[in-house]
C-alpha cells in the first residue's frame, strides 16, 4: 500500500489530531491529487482543525471542483474555516465566489471581512467595487485597510 493510501485511510480515524495530521502529511507529498475528492469530505467533518487544514490542502490544488464545496464553508461556525476558505476562493480567483465572498463582507468576524475585501480584490471584478467603498467606512480599521488595498488591485481611483 502506497503512503497516500495510508494517509487517505487515516482521514477517516477516530481521533480529530490524528485526521489533522494525515492531511498535513499529505501536503508534504509531491503529489496529492488522489486525496482531493477524500478532502473535500474533510469539509464536512465535525471537528473545526479538521476542516481547517482541509480547506489549506485543498487551496495547493488549482482545482475548479473545490469552488462550490468552498463556497458551503463560508458558512461554517469556525471564522477561521469561513477566512481559510475566502482566501483559498480568491486564489483559485474564479468568478463563482464573487457574490458569496461579497456577502462575506458582513460578517461578524473583522479577520473574516478583511480577508474577504482581500479576496475580492484578486477576483478583478468591478461588481465588487460598491461593497468595498462601503468597506471604507467599517468600524475596523483592519477591514477598511484590505478594502483599500481591493479598490487598488482593482484599479479604483476614487
Amino acid at each position: 500500500m502506497k503512503d497516500i493510501e495510508k494517509l487517505i485511510g487515516l482521514l477517516k480515524h477516530k481521533k480529530a489530531e490524528v485526521r489533522v495530521e494525515a492531511i498535513e502529511d499529505l501536503m508534504e507529498l509531491d503529489d496529492f491529487c488522489e486525496a482531493f475528492e477524500p478532502l473535500i469530505g474533510c469539509l464536512k467533518d465535525i471537528d473545526d482543525d479538521v476542516r481547517y487544514q482541509a480547506v489549506i490542502a485543498l487551496g495547493q490544488f488549482p482545482d475548479k471542483r473545490a469552488v462550490e464545496p468552498l463556497i458551503k464553508c463560508l458558512k461554517d461556525e469556525s471564522s477561521d474555516v469561513r477566512e481559510a476558505s475566502i482566501e483559498t476562493l480568491g486564489e483559485l480567483g474564479e468568478k463563482r465566489a464573487l457574490d458569496p465572498l461579497i456577502a462575506c463582507l458582513k460578517d461578524e468576524e473583522p479577520q473574516v471581512r478583511y480577508q474577504a475585501a482581500v479576496s475580492l480584490g484578486k477576483l478583478k471584478d468591478e461588481k465588487a467595487i460598491k461593497p468595498l467603498l462601503e468597506c471604507l467606512e467599517d468600524e475596523e480599521e483592519i477591514v477598511q485597510e484590505g478594502a483599500a488595498d481591493a479598490l487598488s488591485d482593482l484599479g479604483y481611483q476614487g
